[in-house]
């Protein structure tokens, strides 16, 4: 699951990663020497001067996507997990668990010239695909350790901007399914809650339409999966059609 991102400016193209020990150096991956088991940073190059780079933090559950850099082990002494540029312009931290070794993978979107960034903790082996809808396939995941709950499948599918139409059918025909095979008493709960979780991440897909329109449009598609009694391949295309009508683009 994704629990941080940073977006950051970089006049050197070098963004370093590793614990809160001071950068004394660091190792350019991918590298056949990189290790950071017993402390130290490794560093990817990215675009400098050219646009923001943004780095994605994830636990176990990660975008099967970019190139993998680097896939071992990293020191944290207390649990927590840097990222900066060289000239420190942008510090960033996120408490990660407890201090000790752990797993690290490192993505990213092209070798020596990234824009992206995924620096994925404690990843497990397996894949998995994310796809409901055929036609509207979204990246799959890697570093999946165990089954996952429908909430996390959510998320997941959830993590990103792009695709944004394949993701938001996706994430629909999920509350489908779930309204469809939950007969508890909180079902509907349930099902609500999922729907605003959609609405969420709208706003950041929509930055320019209001709260209410977009809670609006969330409330349409409560409304249409409520009534829904069976199961229907088209049925998520269908209302998220009908719920965007007039949302701007």
């Amino acid at each position: 699951m994704k629990i941080a991102a940073v977006q950051m400016l970089v006049n050197n193209p070098h963004v370093i990663f590793g614990s809160d020990e001071v950068v004394e150096d660091f190792c350019e991956i991918p590298s056949p020497q990189a290790n950071v088991e017993q402390g130290g940073h490794l560093a990817a190059r990215t675009r400098a001067q050219s646009a923001p780079v943004l780095v994605h933090i994830w636990r176990g559950p990660h975008p099967d996507v970019g190139t993998v850099v680097f896939d071992g082990s990293i020191y944290l002494p207390d649990g927590s997990l840097f990222v900066l540029d060289v000239e420190r312009l942008t510090v960033f931290s996120r408490k990660c668990g407890a201090p000790g070794v752990r797993r690290l993978t490192v993505r990213v979107d092209e070798v020596g010239e990234a824009s992206r960034v995924d620096l994925v903790l404690d990843g497990g082996e397996n894949r998995m695909e994310l796809t409901r809808v055929r036609e509207y396939p979204v990246p799959a995941v890697a570093g999946v350790s165990a089954p996952l709950a429908a909430a996390d499948i959510l998320n997941l599918i959830l993590s990103d901007s792009n695709f944004p139409e394949a993701r938001l059918i996706n994430a629909v025909d999920l509350v489908i399914h779930e309204w469809l095979t939950d007969t508890s008493p909180r079902s509907a709960v349930l099902r609500s809650a999922r729907i605003r979780q959609i609405v969420e991440w709208m706003r950041w897909l929509f930055p320019l339409d209001p709260l209410e329109e977009l809670k609006r449009v969330g409330g349409v598609i409560d409304q249409e999966v409520a009534r829904i009694t069976e199961s229907d391949a088209g049925l998520a295309v269908r209302i998220v059609e009908n719920s965007l009508v007039n949302l701007t683009r």
